[in-house]
């Protein structure tokens, strides 16, 4: 009797350890297929982020800095303004990732963010002194617009065509033209023509109307053209 229970034992042992190894094994295959952090999506990673995971948050930032900083500038025309906001804007990304919701494309969520930064940076220049310049009294150019290319999301093709002082011009018309345009217009406008977002994602990051937006693009176009009519072929 004592034997078919040291039997049975060492049969359940067996099948027990059987189990562990078969468990662990099964473990180390999903690991070694776990996708590495850049074939991930960015909701994907904004979740990992949430959970704590630094490199997802590294990876996002990667992704993701330059086209902001690039929003930051053309809607505010200042170097140094448009680094400071743009950390900013990943800040908040810290803040709020336990409340992220994946019910739209993460570049909605990012850019909401940075739409809503710009919008109070707005509200803050207009309620600012105007201060007197020199340089622009002078006909001269901010140290800004000389050592940043708006222009940087133009394709490699186009650019290797382009010697750089025509590079440089075409920066600075367009630059230039931005200026003139309202801030809510230059946003829609920079939105779709830069960064190719769709006007429906336009409509939600700004919180306006999809018809609104598509209006605030025609009448930035139609500003735009006759100032940027000498560089058609560029932009």
């Amino acid at each position: 009797m004592s034997r078919n229970k040291d039997s049975q034992r060492g049969m359940a042992e067996r099948m027990q350890n059987a189990a562990v190894k078969k468990s662990e094994a099964r473990f180390r295959v999903i690991g070694s297929e776990t996708p590495p952090l850049r074939e991930l999506d960015d909701e994907a990673l904004m979740a990992l982020h949430a959970g704590g995971s630094e490199e997802a948050f590294a990876e996002l930032v990667r992704r993701h800095q330059k086209g902001v900083l690039n929003y930051m500038y053309r809607m505010l025309q200042n170097r140094h303004v448009a680094e400071e906001l743009t950390q900013e804007v990943f800040l908040a990304l810290v803040k709020n990732a336990q409340r992220y919701q994946p019910t739209a494309k993460f570049t909605t969520y990012l850019y909401a963010i940075a739409s809503n930064i710009v919008s109070k940076e707005w509200q803050r220049t207009k309620r600012r002194p105007k201060l007197f310049s020199f340089s622009s009294f002078l006909g001269g150019r901010s140290h800004d617009e000389d050592t940043f290319d708006p222009l940087e999301h133009v394709g490699d093709t186009q650019k290797s065509v382009l010697a750089d002082f025509q590079r440089v011009e075409v920066s600075e018309a367009v630059n230039a033209a931005l200026k003139q345009l309202p801030e809510h217009q230059r946003e829609a406008f920079v939105l779709l023509r830069f960064h190719h977002l769709p006007y429906e994602e336009i409509a939600h990051i700004t919180d306006t109307p999809v018809g609104t937006v598509k209006s605030r693009v025609v009448r930035a176009e139609r500003a735009l053209r006759p100032l940027l009519e000498k560089f058609r072929e560029y932009v």
